[in-house]
């Protein structure tokens, strides 16, 4: 990749992440783009996230964790901001990605 930091690039999954810790890195990756972090908000601001309930006489706290409302399969295509830690987050998945200049 000789894309250089501070301009959009396009990525684009090639194949489906074989490890756990592939699969979470493409995860927050993909978070970054503007139009997947608009839907992010738009569901945190809808559902709640901390629920509070009544147990025994004490108040008990759940958090909810929710999955990622965007594909994670080939073909899928994704405009981000390549800054440094971006940039070197995609090498690390360089083999389940394609990288192209926006």
């Amino acid at each position: 990749m000789d894309i250089a930091p501070g301009n959009l690039v396009t990525v684009q999954m090639t194949a489906a992440p074989q490890s756990e810790a592939a699969r979470k890195t493409l995860i927050r990756l993909f978070r970054k783009d503007p139009e997947i972090a608009r839907r992010e908000r738009q569901k945190a601001r809808t559902r709640p996230s901390w629920q509070t309930k009544r147990r025994g006489g004490r108040l008990w706290h759940h958090q909810m964790h929710s999955q990622p409302a965007f594909p994670l399969h080939a073909g899928a295509e994704y405009r981000l901001f390549a800054s440094v830690d971006v940039l070197r987050d995609l090498a690390s998945v360089a083999r389940y990605v394609t990288v192209k200049p926006a």
